[in-house]
């Protein structure tokens, strides 16, 4: 059984258990981080409620990504 994925994963092991999320997150701003040339910087360090306070996404946009991670996860147990 895979473990349970929270907002207080790190981005690593959030990529690690669902690579498609990373396409997921550029949607939301991860793309600056590439842009910026910092992502191997902060990926081990920053976790899913980082990055949405990073980014300073608001409640809804967060809810639409937490629900877009879900979906991809339920894919991955299947």
């Amino acid at each position: 059984m895979k473990e349970r994925i929270t907002f207080d994963i790190s981005l690593t092991e959030l990529f690690q258990s669902i690579p498609e999320a990373k396409e997921v997150l550029m949607k939301y701003g991860y793309s600056k981080l590439v842009e910026e040339d910092i992502e191997d910087v902060v990926v081990d360090k920053l976790t899913l409620k980082g990055f949405c306070r990073l980014m300073d996404l608001d409640e809804e946009a967060q809810g639409n990504l937490w629900q877009e991670i879900q979906d991809l996860y339920r894919k991955v147990e299947d």
